[in-house]
């Protein structure tokens, strides 16, 4: 789209959005045009087309470790990891434009697996530090600084892939089916997939596992399109080598028995995902253990397939994996582009990003995993490896692995060439084999020179809301599946923020809180008459009730910093007591999220409690926990298989998303 002339310059806009992930957290600035003055300006192409948003290479940084990391130290969260992404956001901003620029940071899977006091805490400690040591627009701490769902993650990234690839420019509300490609993303902590079923039996048949995404064009149109997103928290790359390393420990045989000192016998144990000659540490269950790579790619490849959990129960088929429900993948029309991990390993270790052949790509994993690591050790010192960390080096055996496996058996891609059926209709043939010739994935980590980041979506959606609608048009924003809203009571997420939208909701809550702080005052007021009343003769100094004043300045304090209440540190998420099958560690501490990879073990139990009893004690829901499965379950996997059998229809699609 061809930017407006003239003045336009006094009509620039600009948001920064902070992608807070496992691993670290990067800052992205964007700019845009105000779209009611663009939409004005009689030469403008494109008037239905969503608004162009202008990004640079330059415009962005990152700090680490990740957010999540200040779990224990939150009061340094602002000031040591946020600061200074916002500094370095100040230098590119005009300063006339700070108190017009908002500011949006959008936690991820790391921030996902703390508690829910964890979180707040860190969360209220971004808040007040960029109310009170910058000039950026934070009209609603609760909208703007959060912790998103894996769902809403993979449909903000499929935005902004399908934005840099133009497939919202020039949209005709007539036509059933609109062209886009098919997003994938693998971060450290967790996976997502998020697409369009080319094929519209598929979006019919799976409407209610369907989310609806509406953008909005400048002459005021909304444009609607159904989105199908799955995420698996605890796929990530560096989850699942942590979940593989505890599955060789568990699969000692001194480790199976009924011993109850968990006194591991052997501390030195192998690794055929690691190269020959290379060696890493392990700490699991406060055991330090000590791994040696024996370079086997065969014996990798067979001994991740476990880690898929393909054998999760599938309430409705079709699955991907871990018992995931999905729409069906038809790999001659639904493209994908994948990005993160898919990226970075296949590009700087393999030099085969881009285009995906399996061929190809599984070869050079197999030459690489064969290889003897002090070769490999030298080829980095010769820039071999785009001057990766060693540690990443020493992990990119198995992360290449994982990859094949969870695109070929996890999301069953073909390994080579895409089989045309012989009973096609002749014409459907001509079709496939035209769509066969492309490629069916490729990784990238940019579109046109321009960083593919989920961020983009979330300010694309934002930018959209702030077109005024040329009638009664639906909101922009996100509509969540109907069994999201009816089962997990998932709510609309606005594309933008305004005062009305901060809701009479956000209001009761103030003023809620309001009298809370008046009842403390008043039962101040109340203690130093009382002392006075008792104690004539004795002055009523803060130091006689320290304990007390201490907790008073911590009501008040926390009142005084805050903005609105808010609802949920989580982004339209539910909380509850789960069973996740697909992570066996103990040492996770807080809650998990719900989510399509994950059994809902509270629904369960209130079904089933007659048809299975339960004679293992589970933890009370109030307290938060998820319950370990590398325990004796309190409700198994083949209790669950009969439970989906059992249970009426209306309940059966018993899935959310994180």
């Amino acid at each position: 789209m061809r930017a407006p002339q003239g003045n336009a310059l006094d009509h620039d806009q600009y948001g920064v959005v902070i992608d807070a992930g496992s691993s670290g957290s990067r800052v992205y600035i964007y700019k845009w045009q105000d779209p009611v003055y663009t939409s004005e300006v009689e030469d403008v192409e494109n008037l239905d087309s969503v608004p162009q948003i202008f990004l640079s290479k330059e415009w962005t940084t990152k700090t680490s470790p990740g957010l999540s990391s200040f779990k224990k130290k939150p009061k340094k969260a602002f000031k040591n990891h946020i600061k200074p992404l916002l500094q370095f956001a100040e230098e590119i901003i005009p300063r006339d434009h700070l108190k017009s620029t908002p500011v949006f940071i959008q936690a991820t899977a790391g921030m996902r697996l703390l508690s829910d006091k964890k979180r707040d805490l860190i969360l209220d400690n971004l808040c007040y530090g960029i109310k009170h040591s910058t000039d950026f627009l934070l009209e609603d701490c609760r909208s703007q600084i959060q912790v998103i769902d894996g769902e809403t993650e993979g449909i903000y990234g499929w935005i902004g892939l399908n934005y840099l690839l133009k497939n919202f420019d020039n949209y005709n509300a007539s036509d059933e089916l609109h062209s886009s490609f098919g997003f994938m993303d693998m971060g450290g902590g967790s996976a997502q997939v998020a697409y369009v079923p080319n094929n519209p039996r598929e979006i019919e048949k799976h409407d209610d596992d369907i989310s609806s995404v509406t953008l909005r064009s400048l002459n005021g149109e909304a444009q609607t399109w159904r989105v199908f997103v799955g995420t698996w928290l605890g796929f990530g790359a560096n989850e699942a080598r942590s979940r593989y390393l505890a599955q060789i420990v568990n699969s000692l045989p001194e480790n199976t028995n009924d011993r109850d000192d968990d006194d591991f016998l052997t501390r030195e144990l192998v690794d055929p995902c690691m190269l020959k000659g290379s060696h890493t540490k392990f700490k699991f269950k406060d055991k330090d253990f000590r791994f040696s790579g024996s370079g086997n790619f065969e014996h990798c490849s067979k001994s991740i397939f476990p880690l898929l959990r393909k054998d999760t129960p599938c309430i409705e088929e079709p699955c991907l994996f871990n018992g995931v429900h999905a729409p069906a993948i038809d790999f001659y029309n639904d493209k994908f582009i994948g990005t993160s991990e898919y990226w970075y390993t296949a590009n700087d270790v393999f030099q085969v990003g881009g285009e995906y052949n399996f061929h190809d790509f599984s070869q050079k994993v197999k030459e690489f995993c064969e290889s003897d690591w002090r070769e490999v050790e030298q080829h980095s010192e010769n820039g071999r490896y785009n001057d990766i960390p060693t540690k990443l080096l020493l992990d990119s055996c198995f992360k290449a692995n994982w990859i094949l496996s969870v695109l070929h058996e996890g999301f069953g891609m073909p390994r080579v060439g895409i089989e045309i059926p012989d009973d096609q209709d002749a014409n459907d043939r001509d079709t496939s084999r035209s769509a066969a010739a492309s490629v069916a994935f490729q990784s990238t980590d940019s579109i046109e020179g321009y960083d593919l980041s989920w961020t983009l979506g979330k300010i694309v959606l934002y930018v959209s809301g702030l077109v005024e609608a040329s009638r009664n048009e639906a909101l922009v924003g996100i509509n969540p599946s109907k069994n999201d809203i009816r089962i997990f009571g998932k709510h609309f997420i606005p594309g933008s923020i305004s005062k009305s939208e901060v809701s009479a909701t956000g209001y009761r809550g103030l003023a809620n809180h309001l009298m809370k702080t008046a009842l403390w005052v008043v039962v101040a007021i109340i203690v130093l008459l009382l002392w006075k009343t008792l104690f004539p003769q004795k002055a009523p100094r803060a130091s006689r009730f320290p304990s007390f004043v201490k907790l008073l300045k911590s009501k008040l304090s926390r009142w005084w910093r805050s903005d609105l209440p808010r609802l949920s540190s989580l982004s339209s998420l539910e909380e509850g007591l789960f069973v996740r099958t697909g992570l066996e560690s103990d040492d996770r501490d807080g809650i998990q999220v719900r989510s399509r990879s994950m059994v809902c073990l509270e629904d369960a139990r209130k079904t089933s409690r007659e048809q299975f009893p339960m004679d293992s004690p589970i933890s009370n829901p109030s307290d938060n926990k998820h319950v370990r499965t590398n325990l004796r379950p309190a409700f198994s996997l083949a209790d669950f298989s009969a439970f989906a059998r059992s249970t009426p229809p209306d309940r059966k699609s018993g899935y959310a998303d994180t």
